[in-house]
């Protein structure tokens, strides 16, 4: 098997791993003692720490090692089609790639360390679910892959559409 590109490999494996780790040293700080006793009093979140064992919207509850072997494979792919299909000028996926797979692998790795992925922040003006950082950053990703999928495809049927 060969790699269509070790430098967006690499970048791509930077990325991921900085961003997980700072996912944890951001945790560690929101959910600190110190911080728990000082008020969160805002218009936006607050934080309430629980634990959850199971996915999204409480599916699968009580899986957490299925999830975790779910997040694994995930995981794998991505590295895998990043390795093979991503180029250095594909800048934007290489981001991406990244910020999905750092969060992806944070709760993977708390799924697999705790049986439990901690949740801690807690929307005040919805009533929705309480989430983390690595939730965060998987969502954001994806509404981004879609939205970026959704207008290339635009393009390309613009540009076919102009050549017939």
């Amino acid at each position: 098997m060969k790699i269509k590109d070790k430098k967006a490999f690499i970048i791509y494996f930077l990325i991921t791993v900085v961003l997980w780790q700072l996912c944890i040293s951001l945790e560690k700080i929101i959910t600190s003692p110190y911080m728990m006793m000082t008020s969160y009093n805002n218009p936006l979140f607050s934080v309430l720490i629980t634990k959850n064992t199971g996915s999204a919207f409480g599916m699968l509850e009580n899986s957490p090692y299925v999830l975790a072997i779910a997040g694994t494979i995930v995981i794998l792919s991505v590295v895998l089609y990043v390795y093979k299909n991503i180029s250095f000028n594909d800048k934007i996926k290489i981001l991406f790639a990244s910020i999905f797979t750092s969060g992806v692998l944070g709760n993977t790795v708390e799924r697999y360390a705790n049986g439990y992925v901690t949740d801690y922040i807690k929307l005040v003006f919805i009533d929705f679910p309480v989430f983390n950082l690595y939730d965060v950053l998987i969502t954001l990703s994806v509404i981004i892959f879609i939205v970026l999928t959704v207008r290339d495809e635009y393009i390309k049927r613009k540009i076919k559409k102009r050549g017939n």
